[in-house]
């Protein structure tokens, strides 16, 4: 008994000693398989592009993916502020082939108020923006004129000319704005202050006529689905300015994707947009909007799913009686979704350990799944023997994975560090009361 206690302890000590490329079992990256593409609740555009395809109506794919609820008229003639750049530093602004005038406001003016401008300017002007110390500070260029140096202020408010178009820069944000105003104001937090950027429009007409969410290519009631969930999200969002982008909604995937007068003047299809927006109207101040008991619902949608879209409660935690899932086969159709019937990640081992907060990732496990077959709780383990889990829907934002309806190929493959692998043996060979 001792001589064999004596290999199982020999045998032990050579599994405790870190190997000497310890690095060796740190993956470089990491590939995942997956389908569908978004958070999954709500309307499946590809869905309703399917259904369309079918010969569905607009009414009718809204009440197959909102179960329960109406379409019906109400108010949506109303003011949206759209963020469209945030956190950052610079914002330029001009006028597309120096067509009209625009004029300079300082301060945060209400799009109903009409003060005198602080400045009126041809089309051949450009006015810049910089944060400073939680001032904007404007400053005007032309080729044929030079300008005073203007004193910073927190917000500064532009308006134009019905007929010209704003080109707007700022980072690798840029977009194209006919419609409203737009505002540059100066955010402060406790360490920092940077800009925000919105444009203040019409709901109804005007913002969107701007919604880019799905190509202007596709059936006309896929499009009319499209536009009245859009507007039923936003109206939701109306409640209140969210301080951190001075805005009621953002312009990108985090609300709603908003790309200004892009959208409508696309070659070919363009109009088709335009026409779709127009065709939800009731009158001048009223559109048909998705409602329950009356009221407006949470309008949630996205891309594509995995085969049924998702019960909210299993993703946010959250309840509607509307978002439970139902099926969406046409998600899992090649011809119909080309792009996230099935898909193919590589994320480097960096972008993984970030995600969990951990120095590296050795291994992955796909702890729950959701009834649909999506990853509910994923857990990291480390080299070093820690770990951290998070939800399915925070991990494949973190590293920017289409869905959370993936798979992980080298789970399987992952050594386990040598303190892992000897505790396993312990509880396999070791006699007991050895230990």
């Amino acid at each position: 008994m001792r001589k064999f206690c004596a290999i199982i302890l020999a045998f032990l000590l050579l599994l405790i000693s870190v190997p000497a490329n310890s690095s060796d079992l740190i993956p470089r990256e990491f590939q995942f398989e997956g389908t569908g593409y978004g958070h999954g609740v709500g309307m499946s555009q590809i869905g309703a592009r399917g259904l369309a395809l079918e010969g569905r109506s607009a009414a009718e794919i809204l009440a197959y993916y909102y179960p329960g609820t109406q379409l019906a008229p109400y108010p949506d003639n109303t003011l949206i502020r759209v963020n469209i750049a945030n956190q950052t530093a610079t914002a330029n602004l001009s006028l597309e082939k120096g067509l009209g005038s625009f004029s300079l406001f300082q301060g945060d003016i209400p799009l109903t108020e009409n003060p005198a401008p602080f400045g009126q300017y041809d089309g051949t002007v450009s006015a810049s923006f910089t944060n400073l110390g939680g001032q904007v500070i404007p400053f005007l260029t032309s080729p044929t004129a030079k300008f005073a140096s203007i004193p910073g202020d927190k917000a500064w408010t532009i308006r134009w000319d019905p007929q010209s178009v704003v080109a707007m820069k700022s980072g690798d944000k840029s977009g194209r704005y006919k419609y409203g105003q737009i505002t540059i104001k100066s955010v402060s937090t406790p360490l920092t202050s940077y800009l925000a950027v919105t444009t203040t429009l019409r709901l109804h007409d005007e913002y969107l006529y701007g919604i880019g969410e799905v190509p202007s290519s596709w059936p006309p009631a896929a499009l009319e689905a499209q536009v009245i969930a859009a507007r039923t999200y936003a109206l939701n969002k109306l409640s209140r300015v969210r301080t951190e982008c001075d805005c009621n909604i953002y312009s990108t995937t985090v609300d709603q994707n908003f790309v200004g007068y892009s959208k409508e003047t696309e070659a070919i299809y363009g109009v088709r947009w335009r026409d779709a927006v127009n065709r939800t109207f009731v009158d001048a101040d009223n559109s048909l909007v998705i409602v329950l008991n009356g009221k407006p619902i949470n309008a949630f949608y996205f891309s594509s799913s995995g085969g049924k879209t998702q019960n909210i409660r299993e993703v946010w935690g959250s309840e509607a009686s509307y978002l439970q899932g139902v099926p969406d086969p046409w998600s899992q159709n090649p011809k119909i979704n080309p792009r996230y019937a099935a898909w193919t990640r590589l994320v480097p081992q960096e972008t993984v350990a970030q995600a969990f907060k951990l120095p590296d990732v050795i291994r992955l496990s796909f702890d729950t799944k959701t009834t649909t077959g999506s990853i509910s709780q994923v857990t990291a383990y480390s080299l070093t023997g820690s770990r951290s889990t998070l939800t399915g829907e925070i991990f494949r934002s973190r590293v920017n994975l289409p869905s959370t309806w993936i798979f992980d190929r080298n789970e399987l493959a992952q050594i386990l560090t040598g303190k892992v692998r000897v505790l396993e043996l312990q509880e396999i060979l070791v006699p007991p009361g050895l230990g």
